[in-house]
């Protein structure tokens, strides 16, 4: 069961009502608080996917660049 609450003066009160028998023991699990700074955030997501392409890429991606860039070898006409 999830119960969403407000934290109030050292409470955390439910936002809806709920019905535990008493002293039934809980755990309370805070989320991460947010970065404040959404440009680093975004830049590590970026980093992480970038990782995660090279690691992916064929061995020969530098040599066929434009094969996998453009579907052909673009220095041929």
């Amino acid at each position: 069961m999830t119960i969403k609450a407000i934290y109030e003066n050292g409470v955390f009160k439910p936002k809806e009502p709920v019905a535990p028998e008493e002293h039934t023991e809980v755990e309370v699990l805070l989320p991460p608080k947010p970065s404040t700074n959404r440009q680093h955030v975004d830049a590590w997501d970026a980093g992480q996917h970038l990782i995660g392409l090279i690691q992916d890429a064929p061995k020969d991606m530098a040599e066929n660049h434009d094969f996998y860039l453009y579907g052909c070898d673009q220095s041929k006409p």
